[in-house]
C-alpha cells in the first residue's frame, strides 16, 4: 500500500516534532552546511573560470602563430604557451596540444642552439600528445615531422611522421607549404602512395601560387618531385619551368 497523499516523510515528521527551541540549531546547521558547500564549489570553479578566460586569448594568439608567428612578440608566445600548458593540466585536448606544438615551433625559430633544441623537443612532445589523443589529427603529424626534421631527420620517427602528415590531411591548407617542402626534400624516401598524395598537394599549390612553389622547389632541391607531380599537365609544367628558371 502507498502512503496517504500529503503524508510527510518520517525524517520531516521527527523534525516537526521538535520544539521551536530545538529546531533553530538544526536550521543553523543546515544553513552552515549549505554555505560551506557553496564556498567549496566557488573555490573549485574560480580557477577553472580564470583558466577558461586565459585560454580564450591564448587560443586566438596560437592560431595567429600558426598563420604568421613572426608578427608575435617573444612575450606573447611565452604567455600563450604557458596558458596552453596550464589548460592541458585541466583537460586532455588534442587541438590544444597541437596549438602548443605550433607555438613551441615558432619559439624554436628564434632561439639560440641550446634553447632551440629544448623548444623543438617541447614541440615534438606536444605533437605526440595530440596524436595520442587523436591519431588522425590533421596538423599534429605535420608539426611532429617539422620538429623532428630540425632535431634529426635521420630518425625513423621523422619519416613516419612525414608520411602520416601527408596521408591524414592531403587537402588541409594548414601547413601545406611545409608538407610540400618536406615531401620535395625527401621525395625518394617516402613510399609511392605517399608520393601520390604529395603530388596532389603540389598541384594544388601550383594552381594557387606558382612562384611560391618554384621558390620552395629550389630551396628544398625538389625540382624532380615537382616535375613528377606536374608531368600530366604540360601547360602547367611549362609555366612552372619558366618561373623556376627566372629565379635568382
Amino acid at each position: 500500500m502507498t502512503e496517504p497523499a500529503g503524508k510527510p516523510h518520517p525524517v520531516l515528521e521527527r523534525y516537526y516534532a521538535l520544539d521551536p527551541e530545538r529546531r533553530r540549531p538544526a536550521r543553523l546547521i543546515v544553513a552552515l552546511i549549505a554555505v560551506l558547500a557553496g564556498v567549496l564549489l566557488l573555490l573549485l570553479a574560480v580557477p577553472r573560470l580564470f583558466a577558461a578566460i586565459e585560454l580564450l586569448d591564448a587560443r586566438s594568439t596560437a592560431e595567429r602563430a600558426e598563420v604568421d608567428g613572426a608578427k608575435l612578440t617573444a612575450a606573447q608566445l611565452e604567455s600563450t604557451a604557458g596558458a596552453l600548458q596550464h589548460a592541458l593540466e585541466w583537460q586532455d585536448d588534442a587541438d590544444l596540444a597541437a596549438l602548443l606544438a605550433a607555438v613551441r615551433l615558432v619559439q624554436a625559430t628564434r632561439a639560440d642552439p641550446p634553447e632551440r633544441a629544448e623548444r623543438l623537443t617541447q614541440a615534438a612532445d606536444a605533437a605526440k600528445r595530440a596524436i595520442r589523443l587523436s591519431p588522425a589529427h590533421p596538423t599534429a603529424w605535420t608539426l611532429l615531422a617539422m620538429a623532428q626534421q630540425d632535431l634529426d631527420p635521420r630518425q625513423p620517427l621523422f619519416h613516419d611522421a612525414l608520411q602520416r602528415a601527408i596521408a591524414v590531411a592531403p587537402y588541409d591548407p594548414r601547413y601545406r607549404l611545409q608538407r610540400v617542402e618536406m615531401a620535395c626534400r625527401y621525395w625518394h624516401q617516402i613510399d609511392a602512395p605517399t608520393r601520390q598524395l604529395a603530388s596532389a598537394e603540389i598541384r594544388i599549390l601550383a594552381a594557387r601560387d606558382l612562384n611560391a612553389l618554384a621558390v620552395l622547389a629550389k630551396r628544398s632541391y625538389g625540382l624532380q618531385a615537382v616535375r613528377d607531380a606536374l608531368a600530366n599537365d604540360a601547360a602547367l609544367l611549362e609555366r612552372f619551368d619558366a618561373v623556376y628558371i627566372a629565379l635568382p
